[in-house]
């Protein structure tokens, strides 16, 4: 009856503490809540997340292309903010017979942001743990930018498209704020120089997808830790069986691995990890020979719902050129 009475006791005060502590509740002092506790408090986060955009997510209902970013012309350099042309669909038959060539792997940690958004707690740890993980296991080049603004995250993601080949493999993490528009289905990143008063600097799902579509890669996969994650893995949905290695390497795969469904997820984890992050790098460091990422994401999936009210997502991003029967495979690199 004592934990059930400071549960209610929580709930009740959680509007006042979201306004004074930007939605993040006050630690349990009852020991974790079960799950329809935890689901409870999740909506009354949803709807103080609401509360403190209200004003961004005006603009966006007025005016939604305020969030867009422009295309690259002919008189941009390379530090211009913009998307770069997609690059050509499919994989060519030289290509389909080569072995990667090499592992890109790009991380954005965000977790310090503008008053009235509240900081996160482990994205920094997050980042540095994968990339320390991809890096050491699987032999990437790894890339971490902490507290990245749109620019920062646009300019990135541009630069990594004009390095990887149509051979490479890349990789993408994003851990930090983000948020879905209950009307539209639209989600966002929210990098830290994010607003609660304009949606300006925010990212929208189109174009991340653009983003990634730019990146001639024949082997993609972005891992997004943020809320309402899951909207990005939501265009194909992708079955368990798949081709052979080699079958896979002559497709294009652009593949997506969430942290959440169209659910607020949460940053408060385990071993100052975020839930899903401490079961992905498990997941990382079980693997053995090559790996199929529904495999992962089946590991992870189990872990994060047994943990947690929330439920990873894996899709493919068919606007980003993903081709049917593609897959990500987590491979060790070739001894020379």
């Amino acid at each position: 009856m004592k934990s059930i009475a400071v549960f209610v006791v929580a709930v009740l005060l959680l509007p006042a503490f979201a306004a004074a502590q930007g939605f993040r509740p006050p630690p349990f002092a009852a020991g974790i809540p079960g799950r329809a506790q935890m689901q409870a408090i999740e909506l009354q986060r949803h709807q103080a997340r609401t509360l403190l955009y209200r004003e961004a997510l005006e603009e966006l209902r007025r005016n939604p292309q305020v969030v867009d970013v422009r295309e690259c012309g002919a008189g941009d350099d390379e530090k211009a903010p913009c998307l770069p042309k997609a690059s050509a669909a499919g994989v060519s038959a030289a290509v389909a017979t080569q072995p990667t060539t090499r592992r890109f792997a790009l991380l954005f940690g965000n977790s310090r942001y503008q008053s009235p958004i509240p900081p996160l707690q482990s994205p920094s740890r997050d980042v540095d743990q994968v990339a320390a993980s991809l890096g050491q296991k699987l032999g990437f080049e790894v890339r971490v930018i902490k507290n990245a603004t749109k620019v920062d995250m646009v300019r990135a993601m541009a630069a990594l498209a004009r390095e990887a080949g149509p051979a490479d493999s890349v990789f993408i993490y994003y851990a930090g704020h983000g948020y879905l528009m209950d009307d539209t289905n639209m989600g966002y990143w929210i990098p830290v120089d994010g607003s609660v008063k304009t949606a300006a600097q925010w990212i929208s799902n189109t174009d991340i997808s653009k983003l990634l579509g730019a990146i001639p890669a024949r082997q993609l996969m972005l891992v997004s830790d943020s809320c309402f994650s899951g909207s990005l893995a939501r265009e194909q949905a992708v079955s368990a069986a798949a081709p052979a290695r080699q079958e896979v390497l002559r497709r294009r795969s652009v593949i997506v691995l969430s942290s959440g469904g169209e659910e607020p997820v949460s940053d408060e984890g385990k071993d100052g990890h975020s839930v899903f992050a401490w079961h992905f790098l498990h997941a990382i460091g079980q693997l053995e020979g090559t790996t199929i990422g529904f495999d992962v994401y089946k590991d992870v999936r189990k872990g994060v719902s047994d943990d947690a009210p929330q439920q990873p997502q894996y899709g493919a991003v068919m606007s980003a050129g993903h081709e049917a029967g593609g897959e990500y495979l987590f491979e060790f690199p070739e001894k020379r």
